[in-house]
């Protein structure tokens, strides 16, 4: 009865409406057409723009609609009185920025944004998904954070239109520039403001140490950032942490080393750090820092559907985002074959970005090094160590590899350009770079330079080296090709700053190109996992844990790490013989949220629990040596009778995320990755 007495109400009100204002076809033969209320903003006409490009193109979509659109802050009183009439819930979206509904009322879709942008992104969400599953009662969408923007980090070149529909895409809705020089592009702002509100884009500029100034045509006002990563991913109050907006790097240009090659930053770290942030207040303003949005799509599209809705993403299972979002670009077969050799990639990445495959730092820069560059140096793996963790590295690149360049099988020939510039090249890429860089150390290490040219060894590895980097060079301009087939003006840099990690391999000499062809063919063999008869775990096969613990699903090296608060503790049982070493802990390097030391308790059977220190809060060699690596070190001396042991760990501050743990026999073992099965 309810719903007919609303369909009654309906026609006449339809009626009333088309007197005032007639239908227009999307575009010419297009079976969509829609009605808008007079004033509105311009936002909404891109809206509509887009939403008739992406059914131009779409073929295998047939949708018929006739939608009636609404923005609450401009409508007239007739507009009011027709949503009353037809029932619309406006009063729940009339005092919130950028929130939408969508329902239908007898034959037509209503479409109803509280302001401009949330009308755009109401009429988006049509195009992409069609009416609600629930017509009557529609869809209402809030978001969890009000402003949602990017700021543009170094000097990539930037084709604002398109940056500007995608963010009105991605429900972005303010751009900045300069964040962390401090310095504003002469034409940021001024030039580029009317372009920017035509799509509903903010423009925001740092004020002062921790705010931005946020402008439009209209209005402009200041946001306080209360909450920033320390550039490499890891959440850290500002001052006293009072104020609600957010800054976190997904690119960074600077010491101890820039990353603005790839974007690899895991999704479990992304989800746990900004949920965390959220949790403390920080609801107003989000900014992600990027160098090209196109290159970290994956991960803001992961930030900004956390800003949209907080609770999109369940911690405890961060790959069923990582499956929707490949739904979303291909199809469920692409995904299901994807999410695990794409978690597995964000496993290697957490082990060592390709950025950092130097294995130095950058120093302050000078005349004749203008970053800083610090050269190359040989890694921390070992080939010596647990059956050669050096080859294990590359070895699970290698299947990982594998497994996306199967998965293309499943992919659509019109998405092949998406998926290469999405998967393909950042997976095959990054495994390039550990080849180079690895290959060329053992080649280095094999063969002094007299002897060089008559080992067959090190010209092999020399040859793969050689070859990696060749491949890298392909793989771009592959990259390049297939973004401006797809209309892309964005390019790949790959070698920002011409750092020395992206240059040709350094060899002990070079080689010829007969020694090239004689050297460079290579047959792939795994190496065997040997924990050397040591006691390995990781956090999450825990036996007893806190109520409270969670466990983050693509976070750390074990891909289970375990966040532990204030007071919380996970206990571990097992069994040795007589042991005298070290007791080894990683932790993911967080920091402690009251701006102070992270700190836990250590406890080995009914032993005195030790405390130790995670971080510090400062920013020091020992940080540094803990981002670059992606985990934090503690190493304990032990002494254990044969038997059956207990360990615990007991968090002393908030935000302790606990990820690997060992009982090493050998205290002066010199490796890089705890030997774990992945």
């Amino acid at each position: 009865m309810k719903f007919r007495n609303i369909l009654y109400t309906f026609v006449f009100t339809f009626a009333a409406l088309c007197a005032q204002a007639r239908p227009a076809a999307l575009y010419p033969g297009s079976s969509v057409s829609y009605t808008v209320q007079k004033k509105h903003r311009p936002v909404v006409d891109k809206s509509l723009q887009l939403m008739a490009s992406d059914l131009k193109t779409d073929t295998k979509r047939n949708i018929k609609a006739d939608l009636l659109i609404f923005q609450l802050d401009m409508a007239s009183n007739k507009d009011m009185k027709t949503l009353g009439e037809m029932q619309v819930p406006v009063m729940d979206i009339i005092a919130k920025k950028d929130a939408f509904w969508i329902g239908v009322r007898g034959t037509k879709t209503v479409i109803v944004g509280s302001n401009g942008r949330g009308t755009a992104y109401g009429i988006l969400q049509f195009a992409k998904a069609g009416n609600p599953q629930n017509k009557v009662k529609g869809l209402t969408e809030i978001p969890s954070v009000e402003y949602r923007g990017i700021s543009l980090e170094g000097s990539h070149k930037t084709n604002y239109h398109q940056l500007f529909e995608n963010m009105l895409r991605r429900r972005i809705n303010f751009l900045c520039e300069g964040w962390d020089s401090g310095d504003v592009p002469d034409h940021f702002v001024h030039s580029l403001r009317q372009k920017a509100d035509s799509f509903g884009i903010l423009l925001a500029t740092p004020h002062g140490s921790h705010g931005l100034r946020l402008q439009s045509l209209k209005k402009s006002m200041n946001v306080n950032i209360g909450w920033a990563d320390d550039n490499y991913g890891y959440i850290a109050p500002v001052d006293d942490g009072s104020d609600n907006g957010v800054v976190y790097h997904l690119a960074y240009a600077g010491k101890p080393h820039s990353y603005l090659w790839l974007c690899t930053t895991q999704p479990g770290l992304i989800a746990n750090e900004l949920q965390t942030a959220y949790r403390k207040g920080a609801d107003r303003l989000w900014m992600a820092v990027v160098y090209n949005p196109d290159v970290a799509i994956y991960q803001l599209d992961l930030m900004m559907d956390l800003a949209w809705n907080i609770k999109s993403v369940n911690l405890s299972n961060t790959r069923q985002h990582l499956r929707g979002w490949l739904t979303k670009q291909f199809n469920s077969r692409v995904a299901n074959a994807l999410v695990e050799p794409l978690s597995q990639y964000f496993r290697l990445t957490d082990i060592r970005k390709p950025e950092f495959m130097d294995f130095t730092q950058q120093k302050a820069p000078s005349r004749h090094n203008k970053n800083g560059d610090g050269g190359i140096a040989n890694t921390d793996f070992n080939a010596e160590e647990f059956d050669n963790e050096l080859d294990r590295y590359l070895n699970n690149y290698y299947h990982v590899c594998k497994q996306v360049r199967e998965a293309r099988h499943y992919v659509a020939d019109e998405d092949s350009d998406k998926f290469f510039t999405l998967v393909e090249y950042p997976v095959c890429a990054s495994a390039q770079m550990a080849v180079k860089m690895l290959e060329s150390q053992e080649s280095r290490l094999i063969a002094r330079p007299v002897s060089f040219h008559h080992d067959s060894e090190a010209l092999e590895s020399a040859a793969r080296s050689i070859k990696a980097y060749r491949k890298i060079q392909e793989l771009t301009s592959l990259y390049n090709n297939a973004m401006a087939r797809m209309r892309r003006q964005s390019t790949m840099d790959a070698a920002p700053q011409d750092l020395a990690v992206f240059g040709a391999p350094q060899l002990t000499d070079t080689l010829s190109e007969a020694e090239l062809q004689q050297y460079g063919n290579y047959t792939h063999s795994d190496a065997a996992l040997d924990n050397d008869n040591n006691i390995v775990g990781t956090a999450a096969r825990y036996a007893i844990a806190s109520q409270d613990t969670r466990t983050i699903d693509l976070l750390g090296r074990s891909l289970k790490a375990v966040e532990l608060n204030q007071g919380d503790s996970l206990t571990y049982r097992f069994t040795s013989g007589t042991v005298g070493g070290v007791l080894r802990l990683s932790f993911v390097p967080t920091h402690a949220l009251d701006g102070g030391s992270l700190q836990c308790s250590v406890r080995i059977d009914n032993n005195t629990p030790r405390i130790v220190i995670i971080t510090n809060g400062e920013q020091g060699e020992q940080w540094a040596d803990d981002v670059l690596c992606g985990q934090a070190l503690v190493t304990l001396p032990v002494s254990l009778e044969a038997g059956a042991h207990t360990l615990t760990i007991k968090a002393l501050s908030d935000h302790v995320v606990f990820d690997e743990w060992m009982i090493d026999r050998d205290a002066d073992r010199r490796f890089y990755v705890f030997p774990v099965q992945p």
